[in-house]
């Protein structure tokens, strides 16, 4: 049976969703979320490692309950029996005259208290800096006259099975976009702010689109697509591993923005 942390990985991977997107959608850093795909129970206190693992499942479509109820069992610890006293036998000495037990020294105590104090101060830190720059990202966008159209969907997702390379005769005063894959890659078009399309393209995958006036594109892996406009290649597309935005007209690539 697959560990709580191999059932998120794997779904995450196939939904072709990389660890940046969760991170920028729970503000779970992604050291953090590196370290529950990997197994680690322990790099933070049980309290908040269940909260996380909540809002990871939740963010994947999967039932936290089953995710956390496998987490409790890995992480769950043999409870002592205590011994049964025998009333046959009489102490040797009276109560009041039992030397105390010595204490158990607290030094490892305090060590443990005083790391998981700093795990905690880290990740408060963490989620404080990832609002705050959600915080500076939204009036940037508030704040700019020349913010990008909404996009209004039409199309249902969908997966597009590998297909041979299709050529379309496009005439001069048309935009004709090749998209060509190198891996498994989510993207979004919206063609002349009317249609739209959104599918997980499959690796070596090449799909041709027209339009009359521009392409409003929204690339999940940058890295993974190449684009060629009327025969010519526009280039690298975006910062490999960041999602990016594009607005694409006769003249190529005239606007660019990373998620």
């Amino acid at each position: 049976m697959a560990t709580f942390y191999e059932i998120l990985k794997q779904s995450r991977e196939t939904q072709g969703l990389t660890i940046e997107q969760i991170s920028s959608r729970t503000k779970i850093s992604k050291e953090i979320i590196t370290a529950i795909e990997s197994g680690d129970l322990k790099i933070l206190p049980k309290t908040y490692m269940r909260l996380f693992l909540k809002a990871y499942s939740q963010e994947l479509n999967l039932d936290p309950e089953a995710i956390l109820k496998n987490f409790e069992e890995l992480l769950g610890e043999p409870v002592e029996t205590p011994a049964v006293p025998d009333n046959n036998i009489k102490p040797s000495l009276p109560i009041s005259q039992k030397p105390e037990k010595p204490e158990k020294p607290i030094i490892g105590k305090k060590q443990n208290r005083n790391f998981s104090t700093v795990i905690i101060v880290f990740v408060i830190l963490v989620f404080l800096i990832a609002v705050l720059r959600q915080v500076l990202m939204d009036e940037k966008k508030t704040s700019s006259n020349t913010a990008l159209p909404k996009i209004t969907p039409t199309d249902t997702t969908q997966t597009i099975p590998p297909s041979p390379d299709l050529e379309v005769a496009v005439p001069k005063s048309e935009l004709n976009l090749t998209i060509t894959t190198k891996d498994s890659c989510w993207v979004r078009i919206v063609t002349d702010n009317r249609t739209t399309f959104e599918a997980t393209l499959p690796p070596l995958y090449k799909k041709e689109m027209i339009a009359k006036e521009q392409f409003d594109m929204q690339i999940g892996r940058p890295g993974s697509i190449n684009l060629v406009l009327n025969g010519k290649d526009l280039g690298p597309v975006g910062v490999p591993g960041i999602p990016t935005r594009l607005i694409i007209t006769k003249d190529g690539i005239i606007r660019r923005q990373s998620f």
